[in-house]
């Protein structure tokens, strides 16, 4: 991959806090920065006591004594040898070999913004993610199964989205997925050094010392407006990164700023759905009559009753909306045509049989959008299937 200027923590802000795909709660929690011996700050975020909260505290186990004590050939990961990293793009491969799959990931990022923190998990069964904002208070909540995700947003109306298949919520988390690379590729733009060895969790691990940036040979780089990086990683020898803490002086503010991973559960984290991910229908989207007509396919699950309202679309590339005059049922299709102009449609829907095509319908052949249902508590979203192998952080939805 060629250079990429990588604005880390800003943009970790500026994503996760202001995008409206993961919304504004109310909560607000608290976090403060305490220095530990005049060099370490450990980085301490509360979460929110809201019933479908996850714990984002993080809690560092800290770099240790160090030294250079003497550390045996086997304790040295992919990509390190006894004079530092010397191919951070295996390390980093290899935790996310290791894991990426199974594993709980907590992050805590500080800026001029503001205090932001972040815990993922990610078991066999699904995976969950929340961040907290904890300046501005804004906060997102999500559930994912395979082509499944679920959001939860008590500050709108309805406060839950459901989605299957490639929609925006789909596309909103894939992109949400890159976050969880970020921090550990930012290995790639600094100078660590092997310094001896410590303990995470009863675990002998590597310690490497942060000794600043080395853009000149990094393909992604931390912005330049910092400068002067310390800190340290704890690797196992197979690996996984169990912690990253690196702090950095931002040259225009005068401010540090930094930014603390933990990763815990490797191989034995699990995850279970919460209650408001409940189970929802299931629906896929595709098209008929050469692409003139959508067929939205009921394929399990409660009914979707009558009167429902009915979206083509969404945002800027909306279609428009219609009304669901009888029920939707498991299998069952509902075929919907959208005739005018862009921005003048007439959206019309039937369950059970193909309509006549008008002269000037709409073709959805170059792009097929989402088609959302409003209920009371859920709008439920549907979208073309993913293709297989997409997966968190592979690619981006094809719903509008």
């Amino acid at each position: 991959m060629k250079r990429i200027l990588l604005t880390v923590t800003v943009a970790v802000m500026l994503v996760l806090a202001g995008c409206n795909g993961g919304g504004q709660g109310t909560a607000s929690p608290t976090g403060n920065e305490t220095a530990t011996d005049g060099a370490q700050a450990e980085t301490e975020l509360s979460s929110p006591d809201v019933p479908d909260s996850l714990d984002i505290g993080i809690s560092p186990a800290g770099p240790g004594s160090g030294g250079m004590d003497t550390v045996s050939s086997d304790m040295y990961p992919p990509g390190v040898d006894s004079s530092g990293v010397t191919n951070a793009t295996a390390l980093v491969t290899s935790h996310f070999e290791a894991a990426g799959s199974n594993a709980e990931t907590r992050m805590a990022f500080k800026s001029s913004g503001g205090t932001l923190g972040l815990v993922h998990r990610n078991g066999s069964s699904g995976e969950r993610l929340r961040y907290v904002n904890a300046t501005t208070g804004r906060s997102g909540t999500w559930w994912r199964s395979g082509s499944t995700v679920v959001r939860r947003n008590t500050s709108q109306s309805p406060p839950v989205t459901y989605s299957h298949g490639e929609t925006n919520l789909y596309t909103g988390y894939q992109f949400l997925g890159l976050f969880r690379v970020i921090p550990f590729v930012t290995l790639d733009s600094m100078s660590l050094s092997v310094d001896g060895t410590t303990t995470v969790d009863g675990q002998q691990v590597l310690r490497l010392a942060v000794n600043g940036f080395n853009r000149s040979s990094s393909d992604w780089n931390v912005r330049s407006g910092l400068q002067n990086a310390s800190g340290y990683a704890l690797v196992t020898p197979e690996g996984v990164i169990r912690e990253l803490h690196w702090e950095a002086t931002n040259v225009n503010t005068s401010q540090t700023e930094s930014m603390t991973v933990t990763v815990s559960g490797v191989g034995s984290t699990s995850v279970t759905r919460p209650d408001w991910a409940g189970e929802y229908p299931d629906a896929t989207v595709s098209t008929t009559s050469e692409g003139q007509v959508l067929a939205l396919t009921h394929e399990g699950g409660d009914a979707i009753p009558a009167d429902t309202r009915i979206q083509v679309g969404s945002g800027f590339s909306a279609y428009g909306n219609v009304t669901l005059a009888e029920s939707l049922e498991s299998g069952e299709t509902l075929y919907i045509v959208a005739s005018g102009r862009f921005g003048d449609y007439d959206v019309t829907a039937s369950v059970g049989s193909q309509p006549d095509v008008p002269e000037n319908a709409a073709s959805f052949s170059r792009r097929v959008p989402s088609v959302s249902a409003f209920l009371d508590d859920v709008q439920l979203q549907y979208g073309p299937e993913v293709e297989a192998g997409g997966g968190t952080g592979t690619g981006f939805g094809a719903g509008a």
